[in-house]
């Protein structure tokens, strides 16, 4: 029996107790009330009781859920969800510049820095990294950009990420 099952059951049988207490100690106008209240109570005790250990039996006779392996390229439940929100990000930005800014620059200046960085380039080395990536894509990441002056503009097109992040992955291990 779980430990649900039995508090469920021990409150029970403590309320209908306490009933059948007050009931005798305030004097019910008839003694025959009394008597059909508490066979009433102990009906319904043993009603529960015998609910509770039919639910247990039925319980313990169903097989266990089968659990499958998860796959090594099955993603992750987190790994889902940040996919998700990256994708929503990436529409979000592609419609207001102020979204673009504040949810996908920052993911983008992330990415890029770490990729430059592995050929021993700084992100914000301006002459080099342009040099490397191309004045249009790197003005995505630029660490000094500026947010929007207008932050309700158009976005930045999903072709303008694409672009940067195949520049990004073009770069090879060795720059």
């Amino acid at each position: 029996m779980t430990r649900a099952l039995r508090a469920s059951f021990l409150t029970m049988a403590g309320l209908v107790a306490t009933g059948l207490a007050v009931a005798l100690f305030v004097g019910a106008p008839h003694p025959a009330l009394i008597e059909r209240a508490a066979a009433a109570a102990f009906g319904a005790l043993g009603l529960g009781a015998g609910l509770i250990a039919l639910s247990v039996t039925v319980a313990a006779d169903l097989p266990a859920p089968a659990r499958r392996a998860r796959l090594a390229e099955e993603p992750s439940e987190a790994g889902a969800t940040a996919l998700f929100d990256l994708e929503r990000s990436l529409r979000v930005g592609s419609l207001a510049a102020g979204d673009f800014h504040a949810h996908v620059r920052p993911r983008l200046v992330h990415v890029a820095a770490s990729r430059l960085a592995r050929g021993g380039v700084a992100l914000s080395d301006h002459s080099r990294a342009v040099e490397l990536l191309g004045a249009e894509a790197y003005a995505l990441v630029d660490p000094a950009g500026a947010p929007p002056g207008d932050r309700f503009g158009p976005g930045v097109a999903l072709a303008r990420v694409g672009d940067l992040l195949d520049k990004l992955e073009a770069l090879g291990e060795p720059l």
